[in-house]
């Protein structure tokens, strides 16, 4: 056995101490590293815990607009950072729902840009949900104001020749209607009940009628904000019995306009009864025929634009 030098001796201690103090900072680096990785991996579930799941909107709204739970994507937001009332999937359903879980409308108080965290306050809701007597009406004698665009909320109003003013529907969204690519001049169209339909065939014709008298739309400034407007128009005694007997008005609506007529019936009715008797019968019914015969023109040049447009 060969006895190793002193060199070689001296040589290799240095070797194995270098190892061996290589090994010990390679441990301590990997043991910082663990420790770092499990503070940040620490740190990143403190920051997923405090997120929580909000509604942001995909898509930019109008005041009034009705919202339906497909119009939100969810995002996870900073707890500390997102408004309190930040609307979640709970929350929404709290809105869309009443305590006996039956379905409510939920509309937009204000315009909300896209992207938006959407916050309940933003948000109300009604029982304002079409029941099954609701059609889509088309009018051609209203007058319109001049930038009126499809989406406005709006009244339906008679103006009568003494400046008496009658709500005849109340708050309504409106679609101005397209020929050609080109907003009609004059044809809108409306989402009404069966009650409320009966109620506008008896003020327009009451409009041909009584010369001076006008049937015109008003918009609301923030229809997510403001109620609808008590409606004031009492029909006639035969359109009255009518909606008493009328078996496509639901009961709910029947009820709430015998309840219109009986508050209102005898002061508005007795005005624009007045009004009335005031013009001679054949006058009367000169002034319905030349009115209902510029409604039938109007709406057959608007089908016939419709038509051409297609071509």
């Amino acid at each position: 056995m060969t006895t190793m030098n002193p060199l070689e001796r001296k040589a290799r201690n240095s070797f194995i101490k270098g190892l061996v103090i290589a090994g010990l900072i390679g441990l301590i680096g990997i043991i910082i590293l663990v420790i770092i990785l499990m503070r940040m991996r620490g740190e990143e579930q403190a920051r997923l815990d405090a997120q929580k799941d909000v509604y942001v909107l995909r898509t930019a709204v109008q005041s009034g607009t009705v919202i339906t739970q497909d119009m939100f994507t969810t995002v996870g937001a900073d707890a500390n950072v997102a408004p309190i009332d930040a609307l979640t999937a709970s929350s929404f359903s709290t809105l869309a729902y009443d305590e006996e879980g039956n379905e409510l409308q939920v509309v937009a108080k204000i315009d909300i840009a896209a992207n938006t965290i959407v916050t309940a306050n933003m948000l109300t809701s009604s029982d304002n949900i079409n029941t099954d007597d609701v059609r889509v009406e088309e009018y051609n004698m209203i007058s319109l104001p001049a930038d009126l665009e499809t989406g406005d909320t709006v009244d339906v109003r008679l103006r009568m020749p003494d400046g008496t003013n009658y709500i005849v529907v109340s708050k309504k969204k409106v679609t101005v209607m397209d020929q050609g690519g080109i907003p009609s001049l004059n044809t809108i169209s409306l989402e009404l009940s069966e009650g409320e339909i009966l109620m506008m065939s008896n003020a327009i014709v009451e409009s041909y009628i009584m010369e001076g008298s006008r049937l015109y739309l008003t918009r609301y400034v923030e229809p997510g904000m403001q109620a609808g407007a008590i409606t004031t128009y009492v029909p006639s005694g035969d359109v009255q019995n009518l909606i008493a007997q009328d078996p496509n008005i639901v009961n709910e609506a029947k009820q709430e306009l015998i309840n219109r007529i009986n508050s209102y019936g005898q002061l508005n009715r007795g005005n624009i009864n007045d009004e009335l008797n005031s013009m001679d019968a054949d006058d009367r019914a000169d002034a319905v025929s030349t009115g209902t015969t510029s409604e039938i023109s109007s709406a057959q040049d608007a089908r016939q634009s419709y038509l051409d447009s297609m071509q």
